[in-house]
């Protein structure tokens, strides 16, 4: 997947799921740890941390990552 790509592009997997449900039980809700963790782009961390906690748990910076720019 490139850098341009939303991670929304590809399906979440149960594994990956699982592995980020166990690292914000212990480490808290921080989209670069789940990236650092897993190794995988900071947009697939935000799309796994928010279908965990919702959209309203994560850190604002990955609540506005898709925000229209004014």
């Amino acid at each position: 997947m490139g850098i341009l790509e939303r991670a929304a592009l590809v399906p979440l997997t149960a594994n990956e799921l699982t592995q980020a449900k166990q690292i914000i039980a212990f480490d808290g809700v921080c989209v670069a740890h789940i990236q650092r963790q897993l190794g995988i782009g900071w947009n697939r961390a935000a799309d796994l941390a928010e279908a965990i906690v919702g959209r309203d748990a994560l850190p604002d910076v990955a609540k506005n990552r898709y925000a229209r720019r004014s």
